[in-house]
């Protein structure tokens, strides 16, 4: 990756708290009198985010303005601007550049939640939200991800450091990175928003939702869908389903391809690789089917219930069906991703 990439991509990890998008952690630093702690902390391919930082100093990225604060922004390395919003005013604000999209107070939990409810149950997603310039902070959070990786490190002014922007507490500086990391191998997802929620309401929120992740993959995938097609474009398995599947039952895994309407017709989209096929209605109704059930037997019974055929026609439908998407490289379930 270009500097440019890697920067990018180390804010992503820093908001997100999902590892993998560098190779190393991201250190943050809000008092630049810590700098010289954040590089003993600094492995290979980590990036520090240095709060008015030294520009000269190559060892770090030097970031201006304010990472705490709705309404204000931060430059980072001079190039890169992130708008702050809380969770609670997005639906209310037109995205103009990089957006990160805080989810710190009980009021942005609730509506978070709220609004991922409503678009299981009615397929409406808040716009601003599928905007390719909207970045959903905590996601590793809300996609069950741990924090013993310690993709992000935080040192505060004061010299605490946590697992997060508004983590846990995990040590000071000074503390050797072993003993930090020692610290986070007990640290649950949760943790991560520690300093500022309960941990247990938000773990009870997500385990009465195990389809968020997928969710957030559909946010995802509406970046993939042109603004103009948008109003008549519809996810199956968000308030459409081509079988009759309960808005309270299965949805796929995170990986799996969706399945939409637009106009009448109907397409799958495979995000991992951006391809998209015309599919017919049946076979629309048996990806659906696979993909929710996640198995061949529970499927073929759908199938044959759906589309009113006998279950030995039905198998050689689901067979042929997910055999034809195998050879294309599209992993219909989901699992291998």
């Amino acid at each position: 990756m270009s500097q440019q990439q890697t920067t990018a991509a180390a804010v992503d990890q820093w908001i997100t708290g999902i590892p993998g998008r560098i190779a190393g952690h991201v250190v943050f630093v809000e008092n630049p009198e810590h700098t010289d702690y954040a590089k003993t902390l600094a492995g290979e391919g980590s990036v520090i985010l240095a709060l008015n930082g030294d520009r000269d100093d190559e060892a770090i990225t030097a970031v201006s303005g304010s990472f705490d604060a709705a309404g204000e922004e931060l430059l980072v390395n001079g190039t890169l601007s992130l708008e702050i919003q809380d969770y609670v005013a997005i639906p209310f604000v037109n995205l103009v550049g990089v957006t990160l999209v805080r989810i710190i107070s009980d009021d942005d939990w609730l509506a978070f939640f709220d609004d991922a409810d409503e678009a299981r149950r009615s397929g409406h997603f808040i716009r601003q939200l599928i905007e390719v310039n909207a970045v959903l902070a905590e996601r590793g959070l809300l996609t069950g991800q741990s924090c013993q990786d310690l993709a992000r490190l935080h040192i505060a002014a004061d010299g605490t450091v946590l697992s997060g922007p508004y983590g846990a507490k995990i040590g000071r500086i000074g503390d050797p990175f072993s003993d930090l990391q020692r610290r986070s191998l007990a640290l649950q997802p949760e943790s991560s928003i520690a300093s500022i929620r309960d941990p247990r309401s938000v773990r009870e929120s997500l385990a009465a939702r195990p389809w968020i992740p997928r969710y957030l993959a559909a946010l995802d995938a509406w970046k993939f869908i042109s603004r103009e097609d948008r109003a008549s474009t519809q996810f199956v398995g968000f308030g459409l389903s081509l079988y009759g599947a309960s808005t309270n039952g299965e949805l796929p895994s995170p990986g799996a391809p969706f399945i939409i309407r637009h106009g009448g017709e109907h397409s799958l989209l495979d995000t991992q690789s951006g391809r998209v096929f015309k599919v017919g209605i049946d076979a629309a109704t048996i990806i659906e089917a696979i993909s929710n059930l996640r198995d061949v037997s529970a499927a073929v019974a759908v199938v044959a219930s759906a589309l009113n055929v006998p279950e030995a026609v039905a198998t050689g439908s689901v067979t042929a069906i997910l055999n034809q998407f195998e050879q294309l490289g599209i992993d219909l379930i989901g699992t291998k991703r």
